[in-house]
């Protein structure tokens, strides 16, 4: 069972002025780094001296010039460091300012506001297709006129066609889940295919809490609470979901004190079509939008019928920094199936995306003279990380960073999705004391569990007299030895520091 470890909550929110603060502040220049700092990754060393895998390089920018490096060649698991391979395809596919567009279709003629036929919701492969959106594209619905459909309500996702679930932790959702991470894809997927639960504690100690699923109850699901409200202490909750015959049950077990404030747990659904049909009822009819008919999936597309509402998704830069600050697998993953219909028609699946990313990666990585007399080692499996059959080395990571920074066209948008330590919302990497690591790197990590431990970072430094630099470290356990994360954390730390003190 793989467990990605940066997730946190499926549904962040930033402005476009904060993502730009976040990717840029505090890399400010300063004095000239020493040219010399082979021995920096002594610390890094010492963990391959216990039996751990790494592989690690740092360089210059201006001139090409290696810093320090180990193993950079060794191909290892790169964790969500392959994040930085879709993020890049699909800024060269489509530009930072891409939006993805969802769209309702009537597939017969509106009369006195009753729609004679079907209602067709087609998805095309929106990433972060939220409540928020589908609100915004109800309410353009409904300022239409429409007021009754008279067939059924179909959702459509034959921009992707029906997918195999892919890794294993998806497939095992389709039964139970427990997590976020673990929900299936598809074109027309709401809300990362995550169902949510309110809780709110009783008024007094003893009694049960309040729990409901928000923003609305939907008939496939079924509610069971055993939350306490206790009297002091923390709030411990645990959401999972079960799945038989169609019928999924929700189990919400812990406590939550008297007076906590209202918090929501997200857990994967089984079926994303059967949840985005149920969801997209739910708002229709809050709209006063009325379906006669039963919910439906179709894979055919083009869907039949004509456009009666339309909403485009957030430029694809946002969604690049919401998907890596938060290490969103379903939006990586939604990536790479959209880059990959770019270039087929379905029947797609994750494994034919990962080959698409890694004719791309290795394509741009051979452009940087990092890459003269060596080979590209990048091997991907898909476009989130999830998948331990995922292959880079150092070297692999650092070409690509080098070829984008000298990208005029690219290195803007690219920088912008990345984050740096002092203003990342997840604290993994925070280090308090520690000004260089907090402030002079703009980077991607990656780490998961899954038989053995990974940690990976990967990104841009900014030495002190103001020149920029690439690095990659990349840190696999083996039977030998498993280092914990934070120790991984801290070697990396320690060895990017030392470099950008000399």
């Amino acid at each position: 069972m793989i467990r990605e470890t940066l997730i946190h909550s499926p549904f962040p929110r930033f402005t476009g002025k904060l993502l730009i603060a976040a990717a840029c502040a505090g890399i400010l220049p300063g004095f000239a780094p020493a040219s010399h700092a082979a021995d920096a990754l002594a610390p890094l060393k010492a963990l391959q001296d216990k039996g751990a895998d790494v592989s690690a390089l740092v360089m210059r920018l201006d001139n090409g010039k290696v810093l320090a490096e180990l193993d950079p060649d060794t191909a290892l698991v790169p964790a969500s460091t392959s994040k930085l391979y879709v993020t890049t395809a699909a800024l060269l596919q489509w530009g930072s300012e891409h939006r993805f567009r969802t769209r309702f279709l009537a597939t017969g003629p509106i009369v006195a506001g009753t729609l004679h036929g079907d209602l067709v919701f087609a998805g095309a492969g929106d990433p972060s297709f939220t409540n928020e959106t589908l609100a915004k594209l109800v309410r353009r619905l409904d300022a239409s006129g429409l007021k009754r459909v008279s067939g059924d309500l179909i959702v459509n996702a034959g921009w992707f066609g029906p997918l195999h679930c892919m890794p294993e932790d998806r497939c095992d959702a389709r039964e139970s889940s427990h997590n976020s991470y673990d929900a299936g894809l598809s074109s027309a997927a709401v809300n990362f295919s995550n169902t949510a639960v309110a809780v709110t504690p009783a008024a007094e100690a003893g009694n049960a809490a309040q729990a409901r699923q928000v923003p609305y109850a939907l008939p496939s699901f079924t509610l069971h609470n055993s939350v306490e409200t206790t009297r002091n202490g923390n709030t411990v909750i645990s959401l999972s979901r079960s799945t038989q015959d169609q019928r999924a049950r929700l189990s919400l077990r812990g406590r939550i004190p008297v007076g906590a404030n209202t918090r929501r747990y997200y857990v994967a659904v089984g079926d994303p079509d059967r949840y985005a049909g149920e969801q997209v009822r739910a708002f229709l009819d809050a709209a006063g939008i009325r379906i006669e008919g039963r919910v439906r999936t179709r894979y055919d597309w083009p869907p039949s019928g004509r456009e009666i509402a339309a909403v485009k998704s957030q430029p694809l830069w946002i969604q690049l920094r919401r998907m890596l600050v938060w290490s969103n697998n379903f939006m990586a993953d939604t990536l790479a199936l959209d880059l990959l219909r770019e270039h087929q028609k379905p029947p797609l699946s994750l494994v034919k995306a990962g080959a698409l990313l890694t004719r791309i990666g290795r394509k741009l990585e051979k452009q940087s003279a990092l890459m003269k007399g060596n080979e590209p080692q990048l091997e991907l499996d898909s476009g989130s990380g999830l998948t331990p059959a995922s292959r880079a080395s150092a070297r692999d990571l650092a070409a690509l960073l080098d070829v984008l920074y000298h990208r005029p066209d690219l290195f803007p948008g690219f920088l912008a999705t990345l984050t740096v330590p002092a203003h990342t919302p997840v604290g993994m990497l925070k280090a308090r004391g520690k000004p260089m690591w907090m402030k002079r790197l703009a980077v991607k990590s990656g780490s998961f569990h899954g038989g053995f431990k990974v940690f990976s970072l990967a990104g841009y430094l900014r030495f002190p007299d103001g020149s920029w630099g690439a690095f990659a470290a990349l840190v696999n356990g083996t039977k030998k030895y498993q280092p914990p994360v934070p120790t991984a954390i801290a070697a990396t730390r320690k060895s990017i520091t030392a470099i950008l003190k000399r």
